[in-house]
């Protein structure tokens, strides 16, 4: 019936009986009708004044027509604030430009560090809570792998592991990360430059093993790629230099910082593929 009312409106406005349908409205509505002349048509200002004309207007009714107004007008306001903050939180990827604004580009560097925390949180998160419910299940009903005593620790040890160091150390140093940034700290800017190259030159590795090794690795590296080229495009944005400097760090530092930990980081891939055939 709404859908059909609408249609007439729209076809046929100036056959349309504004009058019946505004006859039942309430005063207020009606004032704010009036009040609002650019947002409706002649006929329907015409009935809605004629409507008013018949009935008994009383200063409430005109305080509460003048109150829904001011409150239109408030959140029309504010809806226009929010998409201008948000054109210019946005405005070095809606419009790039030559001169890059170290600020900006911040504001969205620490979004999309937090929207990652989010989800490492989630992920990492509920991964603890699963280790610390098997330690509690151990402890409470014995393990038939371990031939020893079943104790809180030894429960704990056999099931924790260099993985979950890791999640639990990501937990604590991402929030710190954060802040740094936020404050525009260098050691904000090299921690977070240090765990891109780590994560990137770590992810590169993994996807080189399993498109060597498909018939041994049977993985989609589908979200391996994505956070490769996601960790890659971090990298590519801490290098910048207008980036650096607001942070403090020189070319040099970054140049030192990258080889060291890339070497690092195929020093560790290497050990630990070592490990795992010894």
């Amino acid at each position: 019936m709404c859908i059909i009312l609408i249609h007439e409106i729209i076809q046929s406005p100036m056959d349309f009986n504004f009058y019946d349908l505004y006859k039942d409205y309430s005063t207020a509505d009606l004032l704010k009708i009036v009040n609002r002349p650019d947002d409706y048509q002649p006929a329907a200002i015409d009935a809605a004044t004629r409507i008013l004309q018949e009935r008994h207007v009383s200063e409430a009714d005109i305080q509460e027509a003048n109150n829904i107004t001011l409150v239109d007008q408030l959140n029309k306001e504010s809806i226009i604030a929010y998409k201008e903050k948000a054109k210019d939180f946005l405005e070095p990827v809606l419009q790039p430009s030559t001169e890059v604004q170290p600020q900006k580009w911040l504001n969205i560097l620490l979004l999309v560090v937090a929207i990652q925390y989010v989800w490492t949180f989630f992920i990492n998160g509920r991964d603890i809570i699963n280790f610390i419910a098997a330690v509690m299940d151990c402890e409470k009903y014995g393990d038939s792998l371990l031939h020893e005593t079943v104790t809180y620790w030894s429960c704990f040890s056999s099931r924790f592991n260099v993985m979950l160091f890791f999640e639990l150390f990501s937990l604590i140093y991402m929030p710190v990360t954060l802040y740094l940034l936020y404050k525009k700290h260098r050691w904000g800017w090299i921690i977070f430059f240090i765990d891109s190259v780590f994560v990137f030159v770590n992810t590169l590795g993994l996807v080189f093993l399993f498109f060597k090794y498909q018939h041994i690795y049977h993985v989609n590296p589908t979200s391996y790629l994505f956070q490769l080229l996601i960790r890659g495009a971090l990298v590519f944005f801490l290098w910048g230099d207008n980036i650096a400097m607001h942070f403090g760090v020189t070319r040099q530092i970054k140049r030192k910082l990258a080889l060291t930990t890339v070497v690092i980081t195929l020093l560790l891939v290497v050990g630990v593929r070592i490990i795992r055939y010894l």
